[in-house]
């Protein structure tokens, strides 16, 4: 249960959904091979894994102040299981995308290679950290992409949905851990320039959002804005944690309604 808790198995499951989703609205314009479906979502699923357990590991000491509770600081796991199962993903996610094609295996080996220089030097960086994430969301609709190519407009509004929130909700959190980050030293977005003026800029990016999807997918909207109007409240309350977590609840609810 530990090891699940470190690699957050629901937040690597929800990326492996959104890459067989991504795939399947695309479904009437090509010819699906669902083994293949199956083992570049495994994969992603494994990529995931990998991210979020390097991820703790990197932060095991700013967990102590900020997420005491996590497998790490809690002592549930040791940092010797926690690396061994962090790299086992990777190389699993690699291993299933060479066999799906050799440009599969290098685009996670390319994103492996990402996440570990977000974790190890950019996470403390102003903005470039937070954009490194939210290009990372876009992976699993980056693979129906690369597999059947260029243009798919469906999949390019999808990938810029996920991309602005994933930054609005990186940014929050940050605003969120400022405290520890601060603690070690971190120079992120908030830390240099305050709550409020980063929250400035993580309404900008849901307005970006929410105006793409008023151009491109209107009812999307409808499913994104009571979320996104929540989480606003919930930050101006200074409840940074809520916040957050109504801006991971608008990716799923817009997913529900973007195919239809």
């Amino acid at each position: 249960m530990s090891i699940l808790k470190l690699c957050r198995v629901w937040n690597a499951l929800f990326a492996a959904g959104v890459c067989i989703y991504s795939f399947l609205i695309v479904k009437n314009n090509f010819d699906l091979s669902y083994c293949d479906i199956a083992l570049l979502s495994l994969g992603v699923f494994f990529l995931l894994a990998f991210a979020n357990a390097h991820n703790d590991i990197i932060d095991f000491e700013i967990d102590k102040i900020n997420r005491p509770k996590r497998p790490l600081p809690s002592g549930e796991i040791s940092l010797r299981i926690a690396r061994i199962t962090a790299f086992a993903g990777l190389f699993l996610a690699i291993i299933l995308g060479f066999i799906s094609g050799f440009e599969f295996a290098l685009l996670f080996a390319a994103i492996g290679t990402l996440c570990f220089a977000y974790n190890k030097f950019l996470k403390g960086l102003p903005l470039i950290g937070n954009l490194a994430v939210a290009l990372l969301t876009t992976t699993p609709i980056i693979i129906p992409m690369l597999k059947f190519g260029l243009p798919q407009p469906e999949l390019l509004n999808l990938a810029f949905f996920a991309f602005m929130l994933t930054f609005a909700r990186e940014i929050t959190k940050d605003i969120e851990d400022m405290e520890g980050d601060k603690a070690l030293g971190l120079k992120t977005f908030p830390v240099l320039l305050g709550a409020n003026i980063s929250f400035t800029l993580v309404i900008i990016c849901e307005f970006q959002c929410l105006a793409m999807l008023a151009l491109f997918k209107l009812p999307v909207v409808f499913a994104v804005l009571p979320c996104l109007f929540l989480s606003a409240v919930f930050a101006y309350l200074k409840k940074w944690r809520l916040s957050q977590t109504m801006i991971k609840i608008a990716m799923p609810a817009g997913l529900v309604v973007f195919s239809l």
